[in-house]
């Protein structure tokens, strides 16, 4: 479908132009699923979604619901969800070919657009939009128009923020910022919101609100292109504009316009616009909701409301939600790779040398565990990196564990990584655990009158850099190679491997048409000709 690439880009970059353009090119790559059955909001669909990701795994469809329980047309009747449960479609946003990329070319990738100030490109203000076809104010004013899922039974209402990208200002510098903070309906013009004033850009802007007794403006938006909403979910080291990194993953400027009631930019292509205050001082009763680890992981509490004046909505909107819950959510897929981004460019930020690859692994739910690939240079090289990390803003919901490990062994390869713990690591040396630490408040590991703070563990599992080189370890067979300092291991020879590789199609090898469990090898990091060139073949000794 042509259609679906039909906005400028620069580089290979693809700039869809609003939702419905993304959708379009999803379901041209039959990346997408529409279901016409009738699915109750309620509990159903968030059953039908959750059973998708358990079952399919990575191969899960993005899903668009067009036939809600409650919501006939031509009103509000439809959802869309699951985009981003997909590696294929994370490297289709990024402009890159999702056939051949990995998942490191595809961190490699956001984290330059991320980090390189030179590649942003700010929004573009237009005097309207789509997102203004439809105006409801006053007693206009109605949540319950659009059929927001009510996810699990245990939750402790409908959760209309769940994919939404909310929009605050700075009260002194003007800077805008754009998160996804989970939203749960009171009423029909009430949201609770959960803000964490010391760990969230929206809480810094809300604290300063705090001080001057004042409400902060808010607009929410729902459903608009993908760049927007995948960085929306994921943190950044420095004060930057979420729509400025967006401009730079299309290639092209987000167009904006100025919402009705507040002064905000907002998508002018958005499907939805909520506009509404935060007063400073006004707690309702909000959760609980299933959170990333899996758990329910806090309880029922007072929480900020945001006091609904405006809606928004394009003629037959779409609305956007996201199921949370055990791994992996398609919010795991983007934090995986929006935490290893920030991480790598902590590292970077204090001049530690050496890293490879960054990972963050999703069946640790995107947060948890953070596994860095480097050469190592000196004694206590993971240290620095854990300090580093530990020392961070993120540390706070990530990096529980940290896990190091050798330049051979693939991050996002858990079972590669995990060859590496058992036979690179002595517990008593390369063990270390940082007791008390502050750390998420959601970990259910953790008892209700602890929570906040965490155990945090450091892995260090490279070979020894302090060993001495011993002859019996060598190069070459029976101690006839050069020295090394740890045991080397069965993979074969470079040329061997690289003469393998280039007769590979004379020997008619394929893979069973049917399987159980991954069709991939857990040692296949090896085998690309990239790879088999950096082990280096040194000269037999005489």
């Amino acid at each position: 479908m042509a259609a679906a690439k039909t906005a400028s880009a620069k580089d290979g970059r693809v700039a869809y132009k609003d939702l419905r353009e993304w959708m379009a090119a999803l379901e041209a790559e039959s990346q997408l699923t529409r279901v016409s059955a009738e699915v109750d909001w309620k509990y159903e669909l968030g059953a039908v979604l959750r059973k998708t990701w358990d079952v399919y795994g990575d191969a899960s469809p993005a899903l668009l619901f067009t036939n809600i329980k409650d919501y006939p047309a031509p009103g509000p009747n439809k959802l869309f969800t699951g985009a981003f449960r997909s590696w294929y479609r994370t490297a289709m946003m990024l402009g890159l070919d999702p056939k051949t990329s990995s998942r490191s070319q595809i961190l490699r990738t956001l984290k330059e657009r991320i980090t390189d100030t030179s590649q942003h490109i700010p929004p573009r203000w237009v005097p309207t939009g789509p997102v203004k076809q439809n105006i409801l104010k006053g007693d206009d004013v109605d949540l319950g128009i659009f059929p927001t899922p009510h996810w699990n039974e245990r939750d402790g209402g409908r959760l209309l923020g769940s994919f939404a990208s909310v929009f605050t200002k700075d009260r002194d510098s003007g800077w805008v910022n754009v998160g996804v903070y989970r939203m749960m309906m009171l009423a029909k013009d009430e949201l609770g919101i959960q803000i964490d004033p010391a760990n969230q850009h929206i809480g810094e802007h809300y604290f300063k609100k705090i001080e001057d007794n004042e409400p902060m403006e808010v607009a929410i938006a729902i459903g608009h292109e993908p760049a927007l909403s995948f960085l929306a979910c994921i943190p950044t080291v420095d004060r930057v504009s979420e729509l400025d990194i967006a401009g730079a993953i299309r290639g092209a400027p987000i167009e904006v316009v100025k919402a009705e009631t507040v002064d905000l930019p907002v998508p002018a292509n958005a499907e939805i616009v909520i506009e509404g205050t935060i007063h400073p001082k006004e707690r309702k009763m909000e959760g609980p909701l299933g959170e990333y680890p899996g758990y329910y992981g806090s309880v029922a509490g007072p929480k900020p409301v945001v006091r609904v004046k405006c809606i928004t909505h394009r003629d037959d909107p779409i609305f956007r939600g996201t199921l949370e819950g055990h791994p992996v959510n398609e919010d795991h897929m983007t934090l995986a790779l929006g935490h290893a981004a920030y991480a790598w460019d902590v590292l970077e930020r204090n001049s530690i040398k050496g890293v490879l690859d960054v990972a963050m692994p999703l069946d640790s739910c995107g947060y948890g565990t953070c596994v860095v690939s480097i050469k190592p240079l000196m004694e206590g090289h993971a240290d620095l990196i854990t300090c580093a990390l530990w020392g961070s803003k993120a540390t706070v919901w990530a990096f529980k564990h940290v896990i190091v490990v050798d330049e051979d062994i693939d991050p996002w390869n858990s079972e590669m990584v995990n060859w590496s713990i058992i036979w690179r690591t002595r517990a008593s040396e390369d063990i270390k655990i940082w007791k008390n630490h502050r750390g998420s408040r959601l970990d259910p590991r953790i008892p209700p009158e602890e929570k906040g703070f965490q155990d945090r563990v450091m892995i260090d599992a490279t070979r020894p850099y302090h060993w001495a080189p011993r002859r019996v370890w060598s190069t070459e067979p029976e101690g006839r190679g050069l020295p090394l300092k740890f045991p080397p291991s069965t993979r074969p020879a470079t040329e061997t491997c690289l003469r393998v590789n280039e007769r590979w199609s004379q020997f008619s090898i394929n893979r069973t048409p049917d399987y159980i469990g991954s069709p991939e090898g857990m040692m296949r990091h090896w085998w690309s000709d990239e790879e088999i060139r950096k082990v280096i073949s040194h000269k037999v000794l005489p």
